[in-house]
C-alpha cells in the first residue's frame, strides 16, 4: 500500500511537472518593428466623422421608411464627393443599387486588386431612449475626446477613415500599384441583399477576383478574455452564421376580465424560456484553439497554464471562458430574443403573440439543426416556427490563417498598432460574407480600440468614438494600400 501511495504521489508529482515545464515554455511570437509615423489631423478627422454621423441613414426592419433613407444615403453620397474631391477625381464611382463602388486604378495589371468594406447604414435607436443619451443620437457631437452618434463605431468611423487615407494618397500624387477597390454597402444591418451582395454579384460576371477583402466585425480589444494583460487586435477569418426564427404562438381572445388559461402571450412567454433553458452545447473549434495559442503569451499564468495544457485542460478552459459573455460566445451558439409582438389594448387578450429570436451560429450548426433544436425545446404545436431571410449557415469558408494575406494583414496590425494579432471567428455578421467566392482571404478588422465599456454602446445607447483613435485609423489604410504590392 505504501508502494501505491508512492506511486501515486510520484506520479502527482512528474505531471506537475509536465504542467509547469509546458506553461513555461509558452512564448511570444515576434512583432515587426513599429511603422514609420504618418502625421494626421485627428481632430480634422473627427469633424469629418461628426458630419457624417448626422445623414439618419437608419435601416429599419422590413423596409420601413425606406424613402427617407435612400433620401439620406443620396445626401451622403454628395457629401462624400464634395468632401474627398482628389480620391473622387483619381478614383471611378459606381452607384449599385443604393450601395457605391470605388476603383482606383493600379499601376500594374497583373495583380489582384484588394477590396476595403464599410457600411453606409446605421441601426434605429431605441424609441424611447433618446433621453438616455448624453448627446441627441444624430448630433456628431465633439465632446470629452468623443465623436457621439449613432453609427460612431458601426460602422461610419471605419468609412471616414479609409476616405480621409485614400484622400490623403491621391492628394500626395500616390498611384497604388494593386488596383484597390472601396464597397460602402447601404443595407448590411438588414442583410445586405441589396447592397453588398449585389455589388458581389455584380463584380463575379466581371470576373474580378480579390488578392484579398478586408471589411468590419474585428478591433483592437482591450479585455476581450479574463485574464489577459494586454491590448489584443482580433483579425477575423470567419464569422458566424446568422439566423433569425419568428415564434408565433396562437391561444383564445377575449375580455381580460375573463382569462382564459389558453393565453397566447403566456404561450410565447413559456417558448422563449424554454428555448432558452435549452442552450446550445460549448466546444473549441481550430479557428479558437489557434487563438487561444496566439493569445497565450499575454495571458495571466492560470489561465495560460490551462491553454498550454489542453490535453487535460480542456474542460477546465471551456468553464473559465464561459464566464464572460464575450468569450462564451466564440464557444457556442447564441440565442437571444430580440423583439415581442403581442395586444392591441390593455383589456384584450390576442389571439396571437410573436417574438423575434436571434442565433448566431457555430460553424457545429446549420439553419436546420438550429430550427430543429428550437422546434425540440418548445414542443408546442401551438407555436409556429418560421424562419426569416437572410440566415446564413455556421460553417461559412474560412480564410487561411496562414496564407500570406493574413500575414500581410496582421504585419500590418501588429506595426501600426503595437498589439499582438491573433486570429478570430467574428461574432458578429458582416457583409463580407457576400464576397467569399470573389477573395483568395476575406478577413475582418476594424482598427478602433474597444474596451469593456465600449460593448454596450455598439448598437445602443451613448454610441461613441474616441477622437484619438481617428489618426491612426487613418495611418493604418495608407500604408495598407502603400505596402500592398
Amino acid at each position: 500500500m505504501v508502494r501505491s501511495l508512492f506511486g501515486a504521489v510520484a506520479a502527482l508529482i512528474l505531471l506537475g511537472g509536465v504542467v509547469l515545464v509546458r506553461t513555461l515554455a509558452v512564448r511570444p511570437a515576434d512583432v515587426p518593428p513599429p511603422a514609420p509615423a504618418i502625421y494626421i489631423n485627428g481632430m480634422s478627422v473627427a469633424r469629418h466623422l461628426a458630419e457624417a454621423v448626422r445623414f439618419e441613414t437608419v435601416s429599419y426592419p422590413r423596409g420601413a421608411q425606406e424613402a427617407e433613407k435612400d433620401e439620406a444615403l443620396g445626401a451622403l453620397g454628395q457629401w462624400l464627393a464634395a468632401t474627398y474631391p482628389k480620391f473622387h477625381a483619381a478614383a471611378k464611382r459606381e452607384a449599385i443599387g443604393r450601395s457605391l463602388l470605388y476603383t482606383w486604378q493600379g499601376s500594374d495589371p497583373a495583380l489582384k486588386p484588394v477590396l476595403l468594406m464599410a457600411h453606409m447604414d446605421v441601426v434605429p435607436v431605441v424609441p424611447g431612449t433618446e433621453k438616455d443619451w448624453v448627446h441627441p443620437p444624430f448630433s456628431g457631437a465633439i465632446d470629452g475626446g468623443y465623436v457621439w452618434g449613432r453609427g460612431a463605431i458601426d460602422d461610419k468611423g471605419a468609412l471616414v477613415a479609409i476616405m480621409e487615407a485614400m484622400e490623403r494618397l491621391a492628394a500626395s500624387g500616390f498611384t497604388p500599384k494593386r488596383t484597390v477597390m472601396i464597397a460602402l454597402g447601404a443595407d448590411e444591418l438588414t442583410g445586405g441583399m441589396k447592397g453588398d451582395a449585389l455589388i458581389a454579384k455584380t463584380l463575379a460576371t466581371r470576373g474580378t477576383h480579390f488578392e484579398f477583402v478586408l471589411g468590419g466585425g474585428d478591433a483592437i480589444v482591450e479585455e476581450p478574455f479574463p485574464g489577459l494583460l494586454t491590448p489584443v487586435a482580433f483579425l477575423g477569418v470567419a464569422e458566424k452564421g446568422y439566423l433569425s426564427l419568428e415564434l408565433v404562438a396562437h391561444g383564445e381572445g377575449g375580455q381580460s376580465a375573463r382569462p382564459t388559461r389558453d393565453m397566447a402571450i403566456a404561450r410565447l412567454a413559456s417558448a422563449i424560456t424554454k428555448v432558452m433553458h435549452r442552450p446550445f452545447r460549448s466546444g473549441i473549434g481550430d479557428i479558437e484553439y489557434a487563438q487561444l495559442r496566439a493569445l497565450a503569451p499575454v495571458m495571466a499564468f492560470a489561465p495560460r497554464m490551462l491553454v498550454a495544457n489542453l490535453w487535460i485542460a480542456k474542460p477546465a478552459l471551456i468553464r473559465f471562458l464561459e464566464t464572460q459573455p464575450e468569450s462564451a460566445a466564440r464557444l457556442t451558439t447564441t440565442i437571444a430574443p430580440t423583439m415581442l409582438m403581442a395586444g392591441v389594448k390593455d383589456n384584450v387578450l390576442p389571439p396571437v403573440a410573436r417574438a423575434i429570436v436571434n442565433f448566431r451560429l457555430n460553424p457545429r450548426d446549420n439553419i436546420d439543426d438550429v430550427v430543429e433544436h428550437v422546434r425540440r425545446a418548445i414542443d408546442d404545436p401551438k407555436v409556429d416556427i418560421d424562419v426569416l431571410a437572410h440566415g446564413s449557415d455556421g460553417d461559412l469558408k474560412a480564410s487561411d490563417m496562414n496564407g500570406p494575406a493574413y500575414k500581410f494583414l496582421a504585419d500590418e496590425i501588429a506595426a501600426s498598432f503595437g498589439v499582438p494579432v491573433v486570429p478570430d471567428r467574428a461574432i458578429t455578421s458582416t457583409d463580407a460574407r457576400h464576397f467569399l467566392r470573389l477573395a483568395d482571404s476575406v478577413l475582418r478588422f476594424n482598427p478602433f480600440h474597444s474596451g469593456p465599456d465600449d460593448l454596450s454602446r455598439v448598437n445602443g445607447s451613448n454610441e461613441r468614438l474616441a477622437v484619438g483613435d481617428l489618426a491612426p485609423a487613418v495611418a493604418f489604410y495608407m500604408r495598407l494600400i502603400q505596402d500592398a504590392k
